[in-house]
């Protein structure tokens, strides 16, 4: 399954670090794909046993519509 997360582009500022969270089934294997520009770095690999996972996002190009996509597994 995937989600897919929008950072639309009145919302991406050059000091404009952002948490993201991901909810969904506990106990899960997920995996973040940026499209756009910036950074995503996983703070881990896994839901935890509320169903919720994390990543940093940092962005790049002011201005740009950036999409965050999640993938959960088994």
């Amino acid at each position: 399954m995937i989600t897919t997360l929008t950072v639309y582009s009145a919302q991406v500022h050059a000091d404009a670090t952002a948490l993201l969270v991901y909810q969904g089934q506990p106990n899960r294997t997920v995996s973040w794909n940026l499209i756009g520009s910036g950074s995503v770095m996983p703070l881990s690999n896994y839901t935890d046993v509320t169903g919720k996972a994390g990543a940093l996002y940092q962005p790049g190009t002011i201005g740009d519509t950036v999409t965050v996509e999640v993938t959960a597994g088994a």
